[in-house]
């Protein structure tokens, strides 16, 4: 019987794709937070790198708003990533789209708080009682408050 591997073998394995696949996107995360360095203070908050093909850079942002600021801003952008990371060298256009975000899925969050049980606020209420006033002691009281009751 064979008995289960932890994941990160099958992952490091160099016969398949999939040790490519996980090179490629270890080096475009390091490429990515080279790309947020290198991009004024706001819109780094609000945008990532999706891919570079060729002479081409795409670039994904969290709300039309900011993919609009973006490129407006692309222009002085371009000579700054050719300038400070060598890998954009021949990227000549910036292309941004929006990231679709699932309406429904965030009003389910905003919705539902979350609760904690009876035996986790006694267990907070009682460390609370051990521990001299203060900003802990207050923040551990705030959160057994969060039990509701069924």
């Amino acid at each position: 019987m064979n008995s289960p591997k932890p994941l990160y073998k099958y992952l490091n394995r160099k016969k398949d794709g999939v040790a490519d696949l996980v090179t490629k996107a270890r080096f475009m995360g390091k490429l990515n937070q080279e790309f947020l360095k290198n991009i004024p203070t706001p819109i780094n908050l609000h945008v990532k790198l999706a891919y570079i093909n060729g002479s081409k850079l795409h670039v994904i942002a969290d709300t039309p708003a900011w993919a609009t600021k973006f490129r407006f801003m692309s222009a002085h952008i371009i000579p700054t990533l050719k300038k400070n990371i060598q890998y954009f060298q021949y990227v000549k256009e910036i292309t941004v789209s929006t990231r679709p975000i699932n309406t429904k899925i965030e009003k389910m969050k905003a919705v539902r708080p979350r609760g904690i049980s009876s035996e986790a606020k006694i267990c907070l209420e009682n460390m609370a009682e051990s521990l001299e006033k203060g900003d802990l002691q207050r923040s551990l009281l705030r959160l057994a408050k969060r039990h509701k009751k069924k």
